[in-house]
């Protein structure tokens, strides 16, 4: 896959994207569709999930828990062709590799959680809720990071440049509610939706940058 080309040595020219950006773009949203329509399918059909209390990976425990579990591994594939997306749209450079390395990073974290659930409330903490945990607290941190990453190389690159307040606000909010997620949990405060709440801004970002992507791949 070849990415962006290299500017001109008179710094005037701007380089073509690859063809392939658009779709990158297109699968990251549909990974990210797949994720969010299984959370509703979910929330809509379990009526002993308390929103306030239960973490989003308690779906998995439902009856219809296989489709929570079918989402996050569709989303997590949506994620690996944004890294890829990512990658061929920013210019080369060290802010573009830890960005990509970091969301890349991210992705497979989703890739495990939805691979190994975890285990129920009531049920003695097993391999596959201890993966699933270590996964999930990897992700939320890895993601955080390549966010700002992100929006520094969005800074660096002229075609992306006014891309990079909205990731930055986008990766500030992240922060203030992940780091309410973990004071949530501590206090055993409503830690489901502190929870959904960071998911959600790390969603929003993820729809943002997908539909960048496309945009960006019609001007091949």
């Amino acid at each position: 896959m070849t990415g962006v080309g290299n500017q001109a040595s008179d710094g005037c020219s701007e380089p073509a994207f690859s063809p392939a950006v658009r779709w990158f773009g297109l699968l990251g949203l549909v990974g990210l569709v797949a994720f969010a329509s299984s959370l509703i399918v979910l929330h809509l059909t379990s009526s002993n999930i308390d929103l306030m209390d239960h973490y989003v990976s308690n779906l998995a425990n439902q009856p219809l828990g296989w489709v929570f579990m079918a989402g996050a591994f569709v989303h997590s594939w949506g994620n690996l062709a944004l890294t890829l997306g990512l990658r061929a749209a920013l210019n080369p450079g060290g802010l573009r590799t830890w960005a990509v390395l970091l969301f890349g990073l991210a992705a497979l974290g989703i890739l495990l959680a939805a691979v190994f659930p975890i285990e129920a409330p009531d049920q003695v903490p097993g391999v596959s809720g201890r993966i699933h945990r270590s996964a999930a607290s990897a992700t939320f941190a890895l993601e955080l990071a390549a966010l700002f990453v992100f929006s520094s190389a969005f800074g660096r690159d002229r075609r992306w440049r006014r891309q990079r307040v909205v990731s930055l606000v986008l990766a500030v909010c992240a922060t203030v509610a992940i780091i309410s997620f973990v004071i949530a949990i501590q206090l055993d405060v409503a830690p489901g939706l502190a929870e959904r709440i960071a998911m959600l801004v790390l969603l929003v970002w993820e729809i943002w940058v997908s539909i960048q992507l496309i945009r960006t791949g019609r001007r091949v």
